[in-house]
């Protein structure tokens, strides 16, 4: 049995308020009118798009102010949702730190902070695991559900060519071993769950901006990535879960 958008009824977006998060809930509203999909943010000054859903979509969207790095925030998160008896079909984990204001991906080895790392390992790496544990009970058993990831193709540590970027490298490898271990306790289990890591291919958002000039890969606006990722899970099925895959499909080396 696989993985059927058009049969997916509870979806939950962690990290929508901009960017491929936002896509995503985007275009599930509009490609399938049955899904019902609770959208969390952190900062309301990201999420003005995704607010200004609300009043179109009240009866389909959800929206939830978390800082989901924090794991009772997930729990109460968790605990709201499982009070209303319904199953989850799809999560999907959008959460993502490339740069901020103080850090930036490292250049070289000169480059390396101790504090920087840890917060890009805190945000990058931490939520899936979180989501998983307080989540697992909640997903749909009596058909193909989806939990996935969004991670990046320079967390694969036999395509890394160029070196730098020490940290985000770091927390996407981390992730892609997070994920691959959630599979196989989900398949034990006997979970009717694919769990996936999606490298999202380089989207125009604020995260990628700075670094995207010089780029030689192809550049994809936000709906479009939003509308691969939804293909990419499309039809999956157990014989899909644990993998790495990108945005057209193809499977990544680890």
């Amino acid at each position: 049995m696989s993985f059927r958008l058009n049969s997916c009824n509870y979806a939950l977006i962690v990290g929508a308020g901009h960017g491929i998060g936002f896509g995503l809930v985007h275009a599930l509203l509009v490609k399938n009118s049955k899904t019902r999909i609770m959208a969390t943010y952190r900062k309301r000054e990201n999420a003005e798009k995704l607010l200004s859903l609300q009043s179109e979509y009240k009866d389909r969207l959800e929206i939830i102010q978390i800082d989901a790095t924090k794991e009772s925030e997930i729990c109460n998160l968790s605990n709201s949702i499982k009070e209303k008896n319904i199953g989850l079909d799809l999560i999907i984990n959008c959460i993502g730190m490339l740069h901020n204001d103080d850090i930036l991906p490292e250049k070289s080895l000169k480059d390396f902070n101790c504090e920087a790392f840890i917060e890009v390992m805190r945000v990058n790496s931490i939520v899936t695991p979180l989501l998983a544990k307080h989540f697992e009970k909640q997903l749909n058993n009596d058909v193909t559900s989806v939990f996935a990831t969004i991670s990046a193709k320079v967390g694969s540590i036999e395509d890394n060519r160029i070196g730098g970027w020490y940290s985000y490298r770091a927390s996407k490898a981390a992730l892609n071993m997070l994920i691959k271990t959630i599979a196989i306790e989900f398949t034990r289990k006997r979970k009717k769950c694919v769990v996936l890591a999606v490298h999202p291919g380089t989207t125009k958002t604020e995260l990628s901006q700075p670094f995207i000039k010089r780029t030689t890969y192809k550049i994809h606006e936000t709906h479009e990535t939003a509308s691969n990722i939804l293909n990419v899970i499309e039809n999956r099925d157990s014989h899909d879960t644990g993998k790495f895959l990108s945005w057209d499909a193809q499977e990544l080396p680890w």
